[in-house]
Parts: structure tokens; C-alpha cells; sequence
């Protein structure tokens, strides 16, 4: 039997497979919009409380929270964007997959109904009947008509599967022109952004610069920063009172409850959160513009701006907020009252409620709160009392 023959038999009894649609994980352009509009509310409201403070006003800490946030909301939006950007281009892959494959088989199925036309030629499409009735007897006459249309069959199933592939891979392909203009929409929103972030940046830089140049404004932000620090114990006793009543998923709850006893039998073995010098000690060190004592509560540690800020040890992210002198603050509950603050980082990677494990990535160094630059400032509380963290740390 001619082979080309077979193999249409053999296709007309299979069923070819559908390329499944892909699924869209990615929102809707008009829910990021949406996102995206309310963050730029907050940094509008921001922005006209700027303006219309006091000249005096404009280069104290509260204008630096006031930057401090804007640059954190503008942050947020760009993590938006870039989020969709990489959702786009994932899809625009696997959509370009599916295309490639779905070409492929038209390419097969076109060669298949080649060698139909091909097969069909030499047949002599008017001579069925004469073959038919040439039958040498009433079974081979059955077995020739099955035979026909089986190849009747082989013909409509290719060309049917043929018209599904094509109108498939135009829709796909539609489809990756739609990908393509929103993924161009997010790169020039998210360049947008980023110009923006900079340019926010730069004022906060001016800012800091202003209230270092005048001894006044630097003295009223020392003050509030010692006013902060009481503020931030009266918080962790506040946590610490709050604790029967704080929910937690169940498995949450669980994996704290193990760390009872183990903070108080890790000092001097816990690694450090951050690579960088240390900028000042745990303890008093003097302000060499204004020669005046400082009782830092905890260890400053200089750090190259967006560098990864580890958590120390095993626990459940007690607090997120934002504190004068402080900046973006990130507090830890590792159980048995003890705690670690993270302090002036610029983007915050966890959320309130979340178990973190020994290293995993918090946040990243920033200069929020900061007068001195980027710079990570990390404090352990232990029975509501601070503690030198150096003593807790791995030696360098």
C-alpha cells in the first residue's frame, strides 16, 4: 500500500493536540493604574505640606520625613512597575513559545496536505467508483470503502486542525503585540519614576546639607533624636505588653513559640546584618560640630546605599514604621523579650506578621532619618533595656 497513504490514514484516526492558552497572572493595566494613582495622591499631599511649611521649617526633620516618605512612595510605585515589566516579559516568552510551536505544526500539516494533493493526483479522484466496483468480492468491496473514508476522514481532521493552528497563531500573535505596548508603557513609566526618585533624592541631600550648616537646626535635630530614642523604648515596652493579644497565623505561631530560650544562647555568634565599617559605637560619642554627648542606644554601621540589610536571627516581624531620627524602621520579636531594630533603611522587604529565618533579607541600607549619609543603625533589646550589640555580634 502506498505509504503516503498510510500516514494520511494514520493521521485521520489521531486527534491533534490544542495548545493550551497560557494564563495571565499579570492585572489589569487599568488595577495598576488605579495602584499607581493612589500612591501619587500621597505624594501629592506630601508635596503641597512641603511648599506651604515655613522656610524655617523646610530644613528641620520633619521635612525630612516628609521627603523621606515621598521617596518611599515613589519606591513603591517603581517596585509596581518593575513587578509588571517582568510579568510582560515572561509572557511575551512563553507567548512566543507557543507561537514557534504552533508554526511548526502548520509547517507539518501544510507538508501533509502536499502529498494529499500529491496522493490524490495519482489516484484519479474520478476513478473511486471504478476501483470500488472492482472488487473481487463482497468483503474486499467493504474493505475498499472503509479504505475511502478513512482518506475522506484524514482530509477534513488535517484541515480542520490546519484552520485551528492558523487562527490560533493569529490571535497569539495579536496577543504579543498588545504584551509589547503595554511593556513599553511600564518602562517609560517605571524611567519616569526613577528620574523622579533622584530628583528626591537631591532634596534630601539639600536638606541635610542645610541643617548641617546651621548649628541651631542641627541642635534641634539632635534633640528630637533623643526624644526618639526614649519614644522607641516606650515602643518596645509596648510591644511587649501587646503580645497575648497579637494574632498570628497558626504555623506562624508554631515556629515562635520554638525560638523560647535559643536569642539568649546565641550572644557573640549572631552574624551581621549588614557588610560596612562601623560609624559609631554602642554607647556616648561627641558631636564634633556642636561638641555636644550623645548616648547612642545602639551600633551605626556605614554602608554602601541599597546594600541587602540581613536579619540577625530567627522571628516574627513585630513592627514597620517610621520614626524622627530614625527613619524607615523595621522591629523583630525574637521571644523572651528580646528584640532587634533595624533603623534608616531606604526600601523595606517584609511585611508586619511575617516569620523570618537567621539572613534572610529585610530591606536595604538607606539614609532615611539620617544626617550622615547611608548608614544602617541596629539596636538589640533585651528585657526592655538596650544592649551593646557588638557584644551579641560575630567578631570581625
Amino acid at each position: 500500500m502506498n505509504t503516503t497513504f498510510i500516514n494520511l490514514l494514520i493521521l485521520g484516526i489521531l486527534i491533534f493536540p490544542q495548545i493550551a492558552a497560557s494564563q495571565d497572572g499579570q492585572k489589569k493595566l487599568s488595577e495598576v493604574q488605579d495602584e499607581i494613582q493612589s500612591i501619587q495622591k500621597e505624594i501629592k499631599s506630601l508635596e503641597s505640606q512641603l511648599r506651604t511649611t515655613d522656610n524655617k521649617l523646610k530644613v528641620e526633620s520633619k521635612s525630612i520625613e516628609n521627603i523621606d516618605k515621598q521617596i518611599g512612595l515613589t519606591q513603591d510605585k517603581i517596585r509596581i512597575y518593575n513587578k509588571n515589566i517582568a510579568t510582560n516579559k515572561n509572557q511575551i516568552k512563553n507567548l512566543e513559545r507557543e507561537i514557534d510551536s504552533l508554526e511548526q505544526n502548520i509547517t507539518g500539516l501544510k507538508g501533509i496536505l502536499k502529498e494529499q494533493v500529491v496522493f490524490a493526483y495519482k489516484f484519479k479522484r474520478g476513478k473511486q467508483f471504478d476501483w470500488i466496483l472492482g472488487s473481487a468480492n463482497f468483503n474486499d468491496l467493504m474493505i475498499r470503502w472503509h479504505y475511502l473514508q478513512k482518506v475522506s476522514q484524514a482530509e477534513a481532521n488535517i484541515m480542520g486542525e490546519l484552520n485551528r493552528s492558523q487562527a490560533s497563531l493569529m490571535v497569539k500573535e495579536d496577543k504579543v503585540k498588545d504584551e509589547i505596548k503595554s511593556l513599553n508603557t511600564y518602562l517609560q513609566a517605571a524611567q519616569k519614576e526613577n528620574i523622579n526618585l533622584k530628583n528626591k533624592r537631591n532634596t534630601h541631600t539639600k536638606i541635610v546639607s542645610d541643617i548641617n550648616k546651621n548649628k541651631t537646626l542641627l541642635s534641634n535635630s539632635l534633640k528630637d533624636k533623643r526624644e526618639s530614642y526614649q519614644k522607641l523604648k516606650n515602643l518596645i515596652v509596648s510591644l511587649e505588653k501587646g503580645k497575648p493579644s497579637r494574632q498570628l497565623k497558626v504555623e506562624t505561631q508554631l515556629k515562635w513559640e520554638k525560638l523560647s530560650g535559643s536569642f539568649s544562647k546565641n550572644r557573640g555568634r549572631l552574624n551581621w546584618p549588614v557588610e560596612g565599617a562601623i560609624l559609631h559605637e554602642y554607647g556616648k560619642f561627641k558631636n564634633p560640630k556642636l561638641k555636644t554627648v550623645l548616648n547612642n542606644t545602639g551600633l551605626d554601621i556605614r554602608a554602601d546605599l541599597g546594600s541587602d540589610v540581613r536579619c540577625v536571627f530567627s522571628g516574627i516581624v513585630s513592627l514597620i514604621t517610621y520614626m524622627s531620627g530614625f527613619g524607615n524602621m523595621i522591629i523583630v520579636d525574637h521571644n523572651d523579650s528580646y528584640y532587634t531594630v533595624y533603623a534608616h533603611l531606604d526600601q523595606i522587604l517584609v511585611n508586619t506578621g511575617d516569620f523570618l529565618d537567621d539572613g534572610d533579607v529585610i530591606g536595604t541600607v538607606g539614609e532615611s532619618g539620617s544626617l550622615e549619609g547611608p548608614k544602617l543603625h541596629l539596636e538589640i533589646y533585651g528585657n526592655n533595656k538596650t544592649e551593646n550589640p557588638e557584644i551579641w555580634l560575630r567578631k570581625k
